[in-house]
């Protein structure tokens, strides 16, 4: 076992495994991503560092300020984790609906958050990060325009974000090679699927690249968004622009929590929500590619923090 200096040292470069149930009646090879495994517990470590450290190399970002964002949940927990190490003080613009577990890991890292109420219709919906973080991306505008020292890390739009997830790309090509018949990922600020999309693409002839998204959502982001100058658009309207997605399936919560679910009980793999929309998802692109085909997914966090609160959370 290496010695590290530092648990930043440990985001990124996480195994990629085949599941050994799920898929094998069917003749198909599902292989996922182990994101959970990143340290404070989700894939967004990797862009909650890249977009820190980038902004400290051009000076955006300096002693004694402040980072804030809006988020639904791992992206502040990432931030929490990644900021606080690094000595920030760190304001969380957070949903009232999304879980608990949330909040107090919030907490527990030393960041503080500011609970954004909601309507009603998102308390037993899925929820699109897109949609349900826009009125706390407003109050992070007020907070960045009114108080000096003070940095928002604009997940939504900071090439930062995507630029960590081509990283995530070129791992995924060093493990799989070019034996890729389709990729598929969960659609939120759209980081994750337009990083890895754009490795894959240029490197993988036919390559397949899936984009799922919550069908119970009132937005769904790919098909139907409308753009607020500095609030929405961003990496989604690049995805958009760049073509690279192949098609877009709709998925229900009931189909999402089912196959995290049986992530757990049958493959031991404790995981959210999002990573049974993945497989679900992965599963059935597989099946329609035909025996033998391999289909790469995510499993973007860890299964602690849908326990009061159980919905597909994008």
């Amino acid at each position: 076992m290496k010695k590290i200096c530092s648990l930043l040292n440990l985001i990124g470069n996480t195994p990629i495994i085949k599941l050994n149930v799920i898929g094998r009646e069917n003749g198909v090879n599902i292989w996922v991503k182990l994101e959970n495994l990143n340290p404070s517990g989700s894939i967004k470590d990797r862009i909650a560092l890249q977009m820190i450290e980038d902004a400290e190399r051009i000076g955006d970002l300096k002693k004694g300020y402040t980072i804030i964002e809006s988020s639904s949940g791992n992206t502040a927990i990432a931030l929490s984790f990644v900021g606080r190490l690094k000595g920030y003080r760190i304001v969380i613009f957070l949903p009232e609906v999304v879980a608990e577990e949330k909040f107090r890991m919030i907490e527990r890292y030393g960041a503080e958050f500011r609970t954004v109420k909601v309507g009603e219709e998102y308390y037993d919906s899925s929820l699109h990060g897109s949609h349900i973080e826009v009125p706390g991306r407003i109050m992070c505008r007020d907070m960045e325009a009114k108080e000096p020292k003070t940095w928002w890390a604009r997940q939504f739009s900071n090439p930062s974000n995507y630029k960590a997830q081509m990283k995530l790309g070129e791992e995924i090509l060093s493990q799989m090679g070019k034996n890729i018949d389709a990729f598929v990922a969960s659609v939120g600020t759209g980081g994750t699927l337009f990083g890895v999309a754009q490795v894959l693409k240029k490197k993988i002839d036919n390559v397949k690249i899936v984009a799922v998204e919550p069908s119970e959502s009132t937005h769904v982001s790919l098909a139907n968004f409308k753009i607020i100058p500095g609030i929405t658009g961003g990496i989604l309207q690049n995805i958009l622009d760049s073509k690279l997605v192949d098609k877009i399936v709709p998925l229900t919560d009931n189909e999402a929590i089912k196959m995290s679910r049986r992530l757990a009980m049958e493959e031991g793999l404790f995981v959210g929500v999002s990573a049974g929309a993945n497989v679900f998802t992965a599963l059935n692109v597989a099946k329609s590619i035909g025996k033998n085909s391999n289909v790469v997914t995510i499993l973007p966090d860890k299964g602690d923090r849908y326990i009061t609160s159980e919905h597909y959370i994008t």
